[in-house]
């Protein structure tokens, strides 16, 4: 918006030139009626303030065209800079970004994943460890997004599309197209032994819209208390270090009080999930651990330390919390 004392700032330069040349003028027409002493100074002071003028009109002027070039330049390169950007958003549309997830997701033998790290002992991997591009993406044209994630989801897609599109839409909560995801998923689930190849995306599906229920997780919770699959109970104990949350601490405490017994190596899991919920502060780790000293033995002793110093918290704090031999 145009300042409204554009036009008075601009104007006092020429404001003061004026008066000191009013002032010259004046000393000059008065100069013969003044005392001779004053005479010569008066001439001189008049010469002075007209040169001083002149000067100072001539470097008014030569500044101004000097301020122009400048601003012209900077308008240039911002202009430059708009245009560029432009051009950017016009080839970066979601069209073309999704297009090509889609032939690399399609293309590779691992699983792609937004989430960070990836699945240990599994084919997946992190497809970009920076989301920034994705949340600008999302947070300005969701509905394109929405439309596209909408084919990749379809029954007869890839199964690594299905993974990475629910990746989006659980991580950005697209409500619009969860309830998708349970009616695929669900009936699936319910039958029970699942193939390997159907796991990965079949229990992400139910993430993703067990994120944008509410409350979030409840349906995910349900499976974690309900499941005697050991490779579910791996899977939903990996969450907590992806995407540490309150909700997911809840979730390790349930499964922690459930009467069924837990295989060891998904203990580790549960130790691994609470270290990383406690480093996020979630939940206090320690009291979580020390509530259940039945469900872990001396001989875990060695893998909470190493643990805990994994995820940089202190193993000292963890000291004889475990049933002794």
């Amino acid at each position: 918006m145009r300042s409204k004392h554009h036009t008075t700032y601009a104007a006092i330069p020429f404001l003061i030139f004026g008066m000191i040349l009013i002032t010259a003028f004046f000393l000059k027409y008065f100069q013969p009626r003044l005392p001779e002493v004053l005479q010569h100074w008066a001439e001189h002071l008049s010469i002075a303030l007209i040169v001083a003028v002149v000067i100072g009109l001539t470097y008014e002027y030569t500044s101004h065209l000097f301020r122009e070039e400048i601003l012209k330049n900077l308008l240039h390169d911002s202009q430059e800079q708009v245009y560029q950007a432009l051009q950017a958003y016009s080839v970066l549309t979601p069209v073309e970004v999704f297009r090509l997830l889609k032939e690399i997701a399609s293309q590779i033998n691992q699983t792609p994943t937004l989430m960070y790290p990836a699945r240990p002992e599994s084919n997946e991997y992190t497809f970009t460890e920076s989301m920034d591009f994705f949340d600008t993406l999302v947070n300005m044209r969701p509905k394109e997004i929405v439309n596209i994630l909408g084919t990749w989801i379809e029954p007869k897609s890839h199964k690594n599309l299905k993974y990475l599109a629910s990746d989006f839409i659980g991580k950005y909560q697209l409500t619009e197209i969860a309830e998708e995801l349970r009616r695929q998923a669900e009936p699936i689930l319910q039958m029970g032994n699942l193939t390997e190849d159907d796991r990965g995306w079949v229990l992400n599906y139910v993430w993703a819209y067990s994120r944008c229920e509410k409350p979030m997780y409840k349906t995910l919770g349900d499976v974690m208390r309900t499941t005697s699959d050991h490779e579910i109970e791996k899977w939903i104990l990996f969450l907590p270090v992806q995407m540490p949350s309150l909700e997911l601490a809840n979730m390790v405490n349930d499964y922690l009080e459930r009467d069924t017994s837990i295989a060891d190596d998904n203990l580790l899991l549960v130790i691994q999930a609470v270290a990383s919920l406690h480093r996020a502060e979630m939940t206090n780790g320690v009291a979580l651990l020390k509530k259940f000293p039945n469900r872990f033995g001396p001989h875990h002793q060695d893998d909470v330390e190493r643990i805990w110093r994994n995820y940089a918290l202190e193993p000292e704090e963890l000291k004889g919390i475990f049933l002794q031999a």
